[in-house]
């Protein structure tokens, strides 16, 4: 009896059982921190933007609404908050957060995988949280995101590295350069570089990252006749690849 149950716990199927089962525990894990860091990570990013009332700000890829709901109380009545979203049911969460938030400052805006939908020069700043390893056509969104930003605004980009753990949900439609699910900050600088943004900053680690290597980095739309900033080294920048 014992010697069967010794053989089955060898087995590859066993493993593969217990794998995942893991997995699955880290991952209910981390889900249980996830309202936690929702409001951990809009106060952070706030404080990067420097969002203040009044300020015109888009959250890409906004999801149930969340985030578009804490930046709407921030810029207040005089403000204005831009929620992008592909997906119709998640036009009508956002909608539907707005509205239970007494919220009059929100516009709903539909996006397609190649153009936010933001209008040009419309923004003061930008945030895309955990949407950016999503993309599958990153040079398009880059240059509707550069149009949207106002000279002077910024733009943040809040994403994970990949690894084993997010592997099982690996979007589907990434470009070739991606490695599974989750983007290197290597590649957002480098792909948004391309678009027009300057590079101001990147805080990496992310705090709160729990079971994930996440990142933050901050870009800019130079004002007028302003000088270029210039990407830091790839050797600086935590996690970069060495070739």
């Amino acid at each position: 009896m014992n010697g069967g149950r010794a053989n089955r716990r060898s087995s590859p199927a066993y493993t593969d059982r217990v794998q995942i089962s893991a997995l699955a525990a880290m991952l209910a894990a981390a889900s249980a921190l996830v309202g936690c860091s929702h409001r951990a990570d809009a106060d952070r990013l706030a404080a990067m933007l420097q969002i203040r009332p009044g300020m015109v700000v888009a959250d890409v890829g906004a999801g149930s609404g969340w985030m578009t709901v804490m930046m709407g109380a921030l810029v207040g009545p005089k403000g204005r908050v831009y929620s992008t979203e592909i997906d119709p049911r998640e036009l009508a969460k956002i909608r539907g957060a707005a509205a239970a938030a007494h919220l009059d400052n929100v516009t709903v805006v539909q996006a397609t995988a190649s153009d936010t939908g933001l209008p040009a020069d419309c923004c003061d700043a930008i945030i895309l949280r955990r949407v950016y390893h999503h993309l599958t056509d990153p040079v398009d969104t880059g240059h509707s995101l550069y149009r949207a930003l106002r000279p002077g605004g910024q733009l943040a980009v809040l994403d994970f590295r990949p690894s084993f753990l997010t592997a099982p949900w690996t979007p589907k439609g990434l470009p070739p350069n991606r490695e599974g699910h989750g983007v290197s900050p290597v590649t957002v600088i480098g792909e948004l570089e391309h678009a027009g943004f300057e590079y101001m900053k990147i805080e990496d680690p992310w705090p709160g990252s729990a079971f994930v290597s996440s990142f933050c980095v901050v870009f800019s739309k130079a004002p007028l006749l302003a000088a270029p900033r210039t990407s830091p080294p790839d050797d600086t920048i935590h996690g970069a690849p060495s070739y």
